[in-house]
């Protein structure tokens, strides 16, 4: 699994603006890479590099700085407009809470290296960011680091981070320079804390995003899906399975206070095809994974009745109907059967 994370693909972005940053030092910032010989006019061209020489860049400039905040002033370069797609599809989706659900579920495109999870507590909206996919040893901190600060720019664009209690979370206890948190960040830190990642009141997850815009949003959201494509690993059928059933899900949501006319329920037929596999295979593939097509597609309702249940814009029979249970009476069985609640009983909870 390592080897096959240091060879994805990611793009050329952070190094370029590092060779940007100390243009009389390329040769030494792209040093131990096959990027040596490149010019910044041909590492422009290049769209992709790897995830090895990405994070060899980022070794070579923490040397060059010198310093172990290094990170914190990069990021200043860093913001949500320069993240492609996966910036445009959370910047133009509906809500705060849906945007950092982009965060949550496509953040790997750029960062590989790192798993991304959006949650939500009875108190809190959180992105966690797990480390533990690849050994980074002295870059584990800078890397949070920076993935804190485009999740911050984020939610500065969205909402000004002067306007809200947005708390920084690290499982670790301060580093050095951690009194140049509140500046470079503008939040909270909290260290010894449950999980890296960020977290601010739940009663924000609903504010509109004002650059909110459905064909862009859908469009972004498509490329996000095919550039996490590339990402996963074409073995863990597990990982593609429950991204193909994510697709298909999203099919029925919009923003806007609506849901689209809701898609057929998807047929194992279907992801097998999609997968390039015989139904057979499929099915013992993801047995020897431990887990059934059924599973991952009840899974993947449960997981977004939930977040569609916390939106006062949707009935319950909407969402019934949009996840493909076909009426609300159906939907509460399931629902029920599944949390022990009724979906209005989730609701007010």
């Amino acid at each position: 699994m390592t080897r096959e994370i240091a060879n994805l693909p990611v793009p050329s972005t952070y190094a370029r603006l590092l060779v940007q940053r100390w243009p009389g030092q390329a040769a030494d910032l792209l040093a131990g890479t096959a990027l040596q010989s490149v010019t910044l006019a041909t590492l422009a061209a290049r769209a992709t590099i790897t995830v090895s020489e990405q994070l060899q860049v980022f070794r070579n400039a923490g040397r060059l700085a010198g310093r172990p905040d290094w990170a914190l002033d990069f990021g200043r370069q860093l913001n949500i407009n320069s993240h492609g797609p996966l910036g445009f599809a959370a910047l133009s989706a509906p809500t705060l809470g849906e945007g950092l659900d982009v965060f949550g579920r496509f953040a790997r495109i750029r960062a590989p290296y790192l798993g991304f999870e959006a949650r939500q507590s009875e108190q809190h909206i959180e992105l966690h960011v797990d480390t533990g996919l690849y050994p980074l040893g002295e870059l584990e901190l800078p890397t949070l680091e920076l993935v804190m600060q485009i999740a911050l720019s984020y939610v500065d664009a969205v909402i000004g981070l002067d306007a809200v209690d947005v708390q920084l979370c690290l499982r670790r206890p301060p580093p050095a320079h951690a009194e140049r948190y509140p500046e470079a960040l503008r939040a909270r830190c909290q260290f010894h804390a449950g999980f890296d990642g960020i977290a601010m009141p739940v009663g924000l997850k609903g504010i509109p995003c004002p650059l909110h815009d459905e064909k862009t949003y859908a469009s972004s959201l498509q490329r996000c899906r095919e550039a996490l494509d590339a990402v996963l690993s074409p073995d863990d059928v597990v990982a593609r399975a429950d991204h193909w059933l994510a697709g298909r899900f999203d099919q029925g949501v919009a923003g806007a206070g609506r849901l689209r006319t809701p898609p057929a329920l998807p047929r194992l037929e279907e992801l097998a095809a999609a997968l390039c596999l015989s139904p057979r295979t499929l099915n013992r593939r993801l047995a020897g994974q431990g887990t059934r097509f059924g599973e991952l597609r009840a899974a993947r309702q449960l997981e977004l009745a939930c977040k569609l249940l916390g939106d006062a814009r949707y009935t319950v029979g909407e969402i019934g109907e949009s996840l493909g249970y076909g009426d609300a009476a159906n939907f509460g069985r399931a629902f029920r059967r599944m949390t022990g609640l009724s979906p209005g009983q989730y609701r007010r909870r």
